[in-house]
């Protein structure tokens, strides 16, 4: 990583599963980043890319998967 990018949330598995081959364990925490112009989901053996507009369909349509808490909401170490 390079020193652009920055912690802006955090992805909290309700379960493990895996989706598109990325693997998530329940209640790990997985960091999302922003790069410039996108947004880098981390998973336990990859990452998913996604546009700012992606970022929120995918906050969106994972709420039934976990949570996600945003840098600084108090609600993380």
């Amino acid at each position: 990583m390079n020193n652009e990018m920055q912690t802006v949330y955090y992805f909290i598995p309700n379960n493990s599963f895996s989706i598109e081959l990325r693997i998530y364990r329940i209640n790990e925490k997985y960091p999302i980043y922003k790069n410039e112009d996108y947004f880098i989901l981390m998973a336990e053996n990859g990452e998913f890319n996604l546009t700012e507009k992606a970022l929120n369909e995918t906050i969106h349509n994972w709420n039934s998967l976990g949570r996600f808490e945003a840098v600084g909401d108090g609600n993380h170490d």
